[in-house]
């Protein structure tokens, strides 16, 4: 289990790093995100979410009933788009209305260092852009209207002021 990263922790502006070798130490990272991700019956979770820059995501595939690794993504195809509220684990009880594309096909390394291509649709296209956007230090808070910000400010602000402790 990994302590999962929130708002205002500086390493979640901060961009990931490209995996080199898969080595025993990526294997355990893994292994420890994926229990995470389970444990806290998440859809996605990235590296720098429990504290480590390196360009590796878990994601759950719902439908399929699949735990995924994708190590080192890389987006190849973005179809239609869509407009849905969307939370964040590093923004516990907190949503904002964000357009992503319906359709997302992206390409990396599975945890064998084989290349792998994936396509998901809706709740899985809007996961694979929301793990990348984590991995280049983009948040959702990025895409909220003002509007909305100052409808969760105190939550906001709560996990800024938690952050400093």
């Amino acid at each position: 289990m990994r302590r999962i990263r929130k708002f205002g922790e500086e390493i979640l502006r901060k961009k990931s790093s490209p995996v080199d070798n898969i080595d025993g130490k990526i294997h355990e990272l893994i292994k420890s995100m994926k229990e995470t991700l389970l444990y806290v019956k998440g859809v996605g979770l990235s590296a720098p979410q429990v504290g480590v820059l390196k360009r590796i995501f878990i994601f759950y595939d719902k439908e399929k009933e699949i735990l995924g690794t994708i190590i080192n993504p890389e987006i190849v195809e973005e179809i239609s788009s869509y407009v849905d509220l969307e939370g964040c684990l590093s923004f516990p009880e907190i949503y904002f209305t964000i357009e992503r594309p319906k359709i997302t096909v992206i390409k990396g390394l599975n945890e064998d260092g084989k290349e792998i291509i994936i396509e998901g649709k809706e709740l899985l296209s809007r996961c694979f852009q929301h793990e990348i956007d984590h991995l280049n230090g983009i948040l959702i808070i990025d895409y909220a209207g003002e509007e909305e910000k100052r409808y969760y400010q105190d939550k906001i602000d709560k996990l800024i002021k938690n952050s400093k402790k």
